[in-house]
């Protein structure tokens, strides 16, 4: 089934390890939208950011503000664990969604490249680090930092380096009409704005040197991640990709590739060699991509009656 909201990358199983991050995210933000928020020590809200969340004064302060409430809270936990579970919680809904949005865009394809066994140590890890970088560009704070903006910062620099000419697509009910948009667009007017805010001073509130340590160590490690392989395991047979047919434009190959998904069959679409036409149009022709594996199947959903043989190829 088509996602309301995706990119053009194939998939060769469900991102099931994003969807337990986006779970685990939204469990969390129900157990403190269950505490009071009338900022007591002991279970509001404000006491679970502070007891969980990083606050930097207690990884890398000077003590200064030792007596602070929300540095007390902390201390309560070891600060290396509280780098962690700051990573699943939230200030707010609309900080939530946005975070639940991004990974739902951009995060299945990344888990599909690197893997189940290294997409969660690649995105926990590298946030990690990213929160580390926020309490030294702000290490007297005794706000707690929270949120899965580390992990979004970090698979969107993934995604960048991995799926540069990746395009992005709005489903609502039925194929789109356009090609959708670069990838790279919304990307890099998203690291645009947090380069600006950071450098600026702009929004105190925010981590934004969190977000761009994510986003470089994401673009940095994606590669390296992508190729090592885990000990003891040997490299996952590559998806062997044929062509089915060829479409006269990008609405028409959506329309194959709709088709063609509720029967079941993974596609993805590439433009056709030898057209010279621009990335930003939908005019020109499309191939048609199946695995090699369920490409007989295709060709009986797109020609049911085999009064004519598709073109098929690599």
């Amino acid at each position: 089934m088509a996602r309301i909201l995706s990119d053009d990358q194939p998939r060769s199983r469900p991102p099931l390890l994003t969807y337990a991050v986006m779970a685990a995210w939204v469990v969390m933000w129900i157990a403190q939208a269950l505490r009071p928020d009338d900022g007591n020590l002991v279970d509001s809200v404000q006491a679970m950011a502070c007891r969980w969340g990083m606050v930097p004064e207690h990884i890398v302060g000077g003590g200064a503000a030792g007596a602070d409430p929300c540095v007390v809270l902390s201390a309560a936990h070891s600060p290396w664990l509280e780098v962690l579970s700051a990573q699943f919680l939230h200030i707010s809904w609309w900080h939530l969604l946005g975070n639940l949005l991004f990974l739902w865009v951009f995060g299945p394809a990344v888990e599909e490249r690197l893997g189940r066994l290294r997409f969660l140590p690649f995105a926990l890890g590298c946030a990690y680090a990213a929160f580390l970088v926020e309490a030294i560009a702000d290490p007297s704070s005794v706000q707690p930092v929270i949120g899965g903006s580390g992990v979004v910062a970090t698979v969107l620099g993934a995604y960048l380096v991995l799926f540069p000419r990746a395009r992005l697509r709005l489903r609502a009910g039925r194929p789109s009409r356009t090609g959708g948009i670069p990838a790279w667009l919304p990307i890099t007017i998203w690291a645009a704005f947090e380069t600006a805010a950071a450098l600026s001073g702009a929004s105190p509130g925010a981590a934004h040197w969190l977000h761009l340590a994510g986003f470089a160590l994401g673009a940095l490690l994606a590669r390296p991640a992508a190729t090592a392989l885990p000990s003891g395991r040997a490299p996952a047979a590559p998806v062997e990709w044929v062509r089915v047919t060829i479409a006269r434009n990008q609405p028409e190959a959506e329309l194959i590739q709709a088709i063609l998904a509720d029967a079941g069959i993974t596609t993805y679409l590439r433009r056709t060699a030898g057209f010279d036409v621009p990335d930003y149009l939908a005019g020109g022709p499309r191939d048609v991509m199946v695995p090699g594996t369920q490409a007989l199947e295709a060709h009986g959903v797109i020609n049911p009656h085999g009064d004519d043989v598709p073109p098929s190829g690599r």
